[in-house]
This record gives structure tokens, C-alpha cells and sequence, in this order.
């Protein structure tokens, strides 16, 4: 049976909370950020709303560059315990349809439907269900990425923006996938695209396509063989089994992966594990999180 896969993105998710708690601000208009303190112009910017984008303003940077595209750019704190909430809540949605619901940051999960397709539709519909009822209960929009493995949901929720369902099958993942910018691909982060843009692939399907024993050579082994795997539709990661209840708000940033071969040599691990590492480390940045334990599962 093929798998069902969806991928769940709350849109602006600390601006759309926030916003939704200030009807006032909301109803004006403005461009609102989530973040740093603007009058003493120091912090980044955690969101923003769509207002905000209009003028080029972008996660994780400094306040003070903002500032400088948008003289009047409103800045609210960020308040994660009402973030969590809200994840909560959107989680237990989620449960109501699997019990394989794993978290990726605060705002985003994926969800394995595989079982559950033939009671509630086809993970369209699903998805599509999803959408209305966070509208309607939470009023909030998420976007969703429907695939057959993690990797292409993922991407199917990043395709379209606010508020839309995006399906990607095995057979049209080439038409759809292939001619998107390499970089949009989960795990290239900027220094493997400035790799593989040095070698002329610019494109994920360049990278499907690439010679593996030159693209080993390009970014090791074990990134090669992963990047190269995730291109061609050949992940077969699953999605973990959590428990959905009121004690289990993020508490976590975690990131896992199924290696399409053995890891052989030390450098082989050390590729994975840096990949890996910089995901979550960018994750954290981006809820303001700090670390106090750090734990490793092979």
C-alpha cells in the first residue's frame, strides 16, 4: 500500500496568533513583526504578517535592518506559552485523524494518514478537512503537503501559500518537483546549494539527475546518497507514533533520518550528523529556543 503522507504548516504562525489576539492591529493593516524590541533596535525577527513581507522583511534578520525597509513596522513580543497552546490544539486536531503525528518545530507536523485514508477519504480530502476545521475552531489557516513520503509533503506545504492544499504523486513529482530552485529541497542548507550551484545544478531534478559518484565527491558520501535519494522520491522515513495530550507542548527540537545505506567511515557520520544539527539549530533560532540537554538516538 502506498503511503499517505501529509505535512501540516500553520501560515505566519506567531503573527497569525498574535494577530488573531489584537483585532485592533489586525483590522488596520499594518506590517507587524513578532520579535526584537524596536525602539531599542536590537533582537531578530521571529515572524511577521503579510503586510510585513510587502516590504522585503524576512525571518532572522535583525531588527534594525526591518526598520530600515519599514520605517513604521509594529513589533509585538513574543509570547511562546500561547504559541504552545495553539500547537496543542492544532496537534490534537491532527490526532483525530492518526496517531503517527510527528512535530517539526512548533508550527509544523507531519502526519501519516496511511491507516486511517479509507475511513476518513483520500489525503486530499483529508487535508483539505484539516484546513476548514483549523479555520473554523482555531481561527488560524494552514497550508498542507500531501505525498508519499515526508520529504515531497513537506515541500507540497511550502509550494502554496496561506491556506491551500498541494498534492504531490509518483506520478507527477517530476513535472511538479524538478524545476524547483535545489535550495527549496528540506536539508540543502546554503552551503550545500552553494556547492552544488559551483557544479551548475540548480534545480532539485539537476540534482536527481546528477552523476552519484561526482555528487559523492561534490559533498560527501552520506549527504550525496541522502540529498540524491530525497530528489528521486525515495524517502522512506517514517513518521514517528507520538502521544497527543495537554503535557506534550514542545518541549523538544529534534530531527531524524533514515540513511539510504550504511554509514561506513567517521565521515560518513560526521556529514549526517552536521546536516542534521543545523536543521534543528535553525529551528531552534527561529522559536527563540535555548538547549540545556542535548540527546543523540542512532
Amino acid at each position: 500500500m502506498e503511503r499517505v503522507i501529509l505535512h501540516a504548516d500553520l501560515n505566519n504562525c506567531y503573527a497569525s496568533i498574535e494577530l488573531l489576539h489584537r483585532p485592533a492591529l489586525r483590522e488596520s493593516g499594518k506590517p507587524v513583526i513578532v520579535g526584537g524590541d524596536v525602539e531599542a533596535r536590537h533582537g531578530i525577527v521571529l515572524a511577521k504578517n503579510d503586510a510585513a513581507k510587502k516590504y522585503g522583511i524576512k525571518t532572522g534578520e535583525v531588527v534594525w535592518q526591518a526598520l530600515q525597509k519599514c520605517p513604521h513596522l509594529v513589533s509585538v513580543p513574543a509570547n511562546f506559552e500561547l504559541y504552545m497552546r495553539f500547537s496543542q490544539m492544532a496537534r490534537e486536531i491532527y490526532s483525530e485523524y492518526s496517531n503517527q503525528v510527528q512535530a517539526f518545530g512548533i508550527d509544523e507536523n507531519w502526519i501519516d494518514v496511511t491507516a486511517s485514508a479509507g475511513i476518513f477519504g483520500n489525503g486530499e480530502k483529508i487535508a483539505n478537512e484539516i484546513r476548514e476545521r483549523m479555520k473554523r475552531e482555531l481561527g488560524v489557516t494552514i497550508s498542507v503537503g500531501v505525498s508519499w513520503n515526508k520529504i515531497f509533503a513537506k515541500l507540497g506545504s511550502d509550494m502554496k501559500k496561506p491556506d491551500a492544499t498541494t498534492v504531490i504523486s509518483q506520478n507527477d513529482f517530476k513535472n511538479k518537483v524538478w524545476s524547483l530552485p535545489v535550495s527549496d529541497l528540506l536539508y540543502v542548507g546554503p552551503a550545500t546549494a552553494k556547492k552544488l550551484h559551483a557544479r551548475s545544478i540548480h534545480t532539485i531534478g539537476g540534482l536527481a539527475n546528477a552523476n552519484i559518484t561526482l555528487l559523492k565527491s561534490w559533498i560527501g558520501n552520506a549527504n550525496a546518497e541522502m540529498l540524491w535519494h530525497f530528489a528521486n522520491g525515495l524517502d522512506s522515513s517514517p513518521v514517528t507514533y507520538e502521544d497527543v495530550d495537554e503535557t506534550s507542548a514542545i518541549k523538544s527540537v529534534g530531527n531524524s533520518t533514515t540513511c539510504p545505506r550504511d554509514l561506513t567511515t567517521p565521515e560518513d557520520v560526521k556529514i549526517v550528523f552536521y546536516t542534521l544539527a543545523e536543521s534543528v539549530a535553525s529551528r531552534m533560532r527561529e522559536s527563540g529556543f535555548e538547549a540545556q540537554t542535548v540527546q543523540i538516538y542512532v
